[in-house]
């Protein structure tokens, strides 16, 4: 496939909660256009929805919107999963037809990765950056650069990322990661900020883009990780309901979050979980 480039699309879930993880995500594809907005359509016709996790989840109610789309990825890429709440024979018959459509349009999944940061650790990198929206970066390139170091490739790399915290200038953040590459500013606006450098002889553009989810990469990045954020908050929620039966579940946002974590008070001392543990100071 001449003139193909390599894509990678992140995204994260839980910036904003008290409780729970932030996760991370970046998805890698390989493609002849970065326009793929024909290959959500065609998915879309076939009842395969990638989108924004924001739009297929609300919180509380079944993670199929969010799990069916990711099941069928890990699947397309050999590392199938036990699904919650789908079929089997459903996924492995949508699986072969997601294959089909990435066939037809030469366009290839290539990897999903992601990485998990829990509240102990974020207070941690909080200290070290002293706010959220430059942890986040931080975590996003570290993440891009593992994506970078694994792929011997020498076709351009594209990396479109959701916007950090409304953030518009990157330029100073790209030069302590890649401090050898002379960046070319090519735009700084609300609606994106692009740059081109070369990397490891590999030519980068990264794009950070205010509907970042619009594009297919970013898309199932933030469907991953919504997923992963939310099966760990199941899991959180069972602990302190073994131990406190009674107890509404939460999300982990910070209003919600504060009640919580008055309900678990004593519960939580007898435990001898710290604060620093459990608490993301913002």
């Amino acid at each position: 496939m001449n003139g193909n480039q390599l894509i990678i699309g992140t995204d994260e879930a839980g910036y904003g909660p008290n409780l729970g993880p932030l996760v991370i995500s970046a998805t890698v594809w390989e493609s002849p256009t970065d326009n793929l907005l024909p290959l959500l359509a065609q998915l879309k016709s076939y009842e395969i929805q990638i989108g924004d996790s924001k739009k297929l989840y609300h919180g509380g109610g079944s993670l199929t919107a969010l799990e069916y789309g990711i099941m069928i990825s890990l699947r397309y890429l050999g590392k199938p999963q036990q699904p919650l709440d789908i079929d089997e024979t459903v996924l492995t018959k949508q699986t072969s037809v997601f294959t089909k459509i990435l066939s037809e349009n030469k366009i290839r999944l290539c990897d999903i990765r992601s990485r998990t940061i829990e509240p102990e650790e974020f207070n941690r990198q909080l200290d070290r950056f002293d706010s959220k929206g430059s942890l986040l970066s931080d975590a996003t390139l570290t993440l891009i650069a593992d994506v970078l170091n694994a792929y011997s490739v020498t076709i351009p790399v594209l990396i479109l990322c959701d916007k950090h915290g409304g953030r518009n200038h990157y330029l100073d953040l790209l030069t302590e990661y890649f401090p050898d590459s002379w960046i070319q500013v090519i735009q700084e606006s609300r609606a994106s900020s692009i740059y081109r450098l070369t990397y490891k002889n590999k030519p980068l553009e990264f794009r950070f883009l205010a509907k970042g989810e619009s594009q297919v990469p970013v898309a199932l990045a933030s469907m991953n990780s919504k997923y992963l954020r939310e099966r760990a908050m199941i899991k959180f929620n069972e602990f302190w309901r073994e131990k406190i039966p009674n107890l509404k579940p939460t999300a982990g946002y910070p209003e919600d979050a504060k009640r919580f974590k008055k309900d678990i008070a004593a519960v939580q001392k007898t435990l001898g979980i710290t604060d620093e543990t459990l608490w993301r100071k913002r």
